[in-house]
């Protein structure tokens, strides 16, 4: 398994003023990969209630990514989105073994084959 990059991705909570330049960030990467990713793991930590436009933003990567082969995987997600997230489309793509509690939690699943497709 490649070691999960670390790359300079806008921090802080996503809402509408940031969300696209983070979905802009994760695509380049992705796409300046030399070996394709596997998944991308999006940390949520300081996105404490994500509105509409994050979550529709959030279901385009999803997409996209999924079209490159790519799994989104999202971790860290407090209370208060977990309930918006449960609510909208985006829940059905990320599913329960895309989402988890800590970012290691998330590497630990991928490393072991959690979210693997399927050759």
């Amino acid at each position: 398994m490649t070691e999960p990059a670390d790359p300079k991705i806008p921090g802080g909570a996503l809402f509408f003023g940031n969300v696209n330049r983070v979905r802009t960030a994760v695509k380049e990467l992705v796409t300046a990969s030399d070996l394709p990713p596997r998944a991308v793991v999006l940390d949520l930590t300081a996105s404490y209630r994500p509105g509409l436009p994050v979550l529709d933003t959030l279901a385009g990567l999803a997409e996209h990514l999924d079209h490159q082969g790519v799994d989104l995987h999202v971790a860290r997600v407090r209370a208060g989105p977990t309930r918006s997230l449960s609510r909208h489309p985006l829940h059905a793509t990320l599913s329960q073994d895309r989402l988890h509690p800590t970012v290691t939690d998330a590497v630990n699943a991928l490393s072991d084959g959690w979210g693997r497709r399927d050759p």
